[in-house]
């Protein structure tokens, strides 16, 4: 009775961004709601879990923040954002929300729109500002920042994977690496067929355009 309250408030009209307590997920082939299969969308409040299986995409969404889902991933609704335990997520928000992954969090480092994307998968943690410039902080170490376009990889392991390493193992990446449009596609192409993005697409401008939650971009950035 709460849950299904608290949707038809923010439907009503909530103000917040992920820092709610509420966000509504829709659901397209297998995605589950905290073990429920979701038929087409749903209310998620803080500490929810929404996970997409193989088949699975999602969408969830609240004012002025979107966040797209790809197949395999898993994500918990927190305050001030969603954690992700795995997967893929791109961020589309104008206000603040973050990503939590293993001890980072990336951030706007602005009020401006920004979207950004994060996967955690096969031992990585990968972050790529698309739109804006983005924070990532980890630990006690300074901020890095990711203007529009560069990305930073490092490994998914204790001490914001820069810890000592088994003797043969690849180094980590040591700070954000320049990618132009045309070096980021073919990057994140080799990367992982295992990634699961949409199309990227290119504009005049040269700027990447991500298919996927393009709708929810341009509706919120209507609206900021």
């Amino acid at each position: 009775m709460w849950r299904t309250a608290s949707w038809l408030l923010f439907l009503i009209g909530s103000s917040a961004a992920f820092a709610a307590d509420t966000a509504i997920v829709y659901g397209s082939g297998v995605v589950y709601l905290n073990g429920a299969q979701v038929n087409s969308s749903g209310a998620v409040m803080v500490g929810d879990v929404v996970q997409t299986k193989d088949t699975g995409v999602a969408q969830l969404t609240t004012v002025g923040s979107s966040a797209s889902m790809q197949s395999n991933t898993i994500v918990r609704f927190s305050e001030g954002g969603l954690a992700l335990d795995r997967g893929t997520i791109t961020i589309a928000t104008g206000k603040g929300a973050s990503v939590f992954a293993r001890d980072f969090k990336i951030s706007p480092s602005s009020g401006a729109w920004t979207q950004f994307d994060v996967i955690r998968s096969s031992g990585t943690i990968q972050i790529l500002a698309r739109k804006s410039n983005v924070t990532v902080s980890c630990g006690t170490g300074a901020p890095i920042l990711l203007k529009e376009g560069q990305q930073l990889s490092r490994d998914d392991a204790a001490d914001c994977g820069l810890g000592q390493k088994p003797i043969g193992a690849a180094a980590a990446a040591k700070g954000p690496i320049l990618a132009s449009p045309t070096a980021e596609m073919a990057g994140m192409a080799a990367a992982g067929g295992l990634l699961g993005w949409g199309s990227i697409s290119e504009r005049r401008t040269g700027q990447p355009v991500c298919a996927l939650a393009c709708f929810d971009w341009l509706y919120f950035s209507s609206q900021s």
